[in-house]
């Protein structure tokens, strides 16, 4: 058994070894990466509290707090804004070496 408490206030990824996901919480008034697509990997996002507007692929959309957006392998992503309060919560298989892709300037300005 593992416990992490209070793991909404510690912004950054959790339990990336040794575990079957790993856990990232990302606060709004703190800067994204930029637009990216992962190989292999589906990512999972958890709005927690605030706004949030996200881009996958073409499409571009608001999430709300208790929505799950679910990103799959090769689907070009970024988040496009997040209000000073938002909290997300992310889950993802561990790290796998090459599996994230920046996208490129083109794809970024979709």
């Amino acid at each position: 058994m593992k416990i992490i408490t209070q793991l909404t206030e510690r912004e950054g990824w959790h339990l990336r070894q040794g575990f079957p996901v790993q856990v990232g919480v990302k606060r709004g008034d703190s800067p994204f990466s930029a637009g990216h697509r992962h190989r292999t990997m589906t990512e999972y996002f958890l709005l927690l509290r605030g706004e949030l507007r996200l881009r996958v692929e073409a499409l571009e959309f608001e999430v709300k707090p208790g929505d799950l957006v679910v990103v799959e392998p090769g689907e070009g992503h970024a988040v496009t804004y997040a209000s000073p309060d938002a909290l997300l919560l992310l889950l993802m298989p561990p790290p796998v070496p090459g599996d994230k892709l920046e996208l490129d300037e083109t794809e970024r300005q979709k």
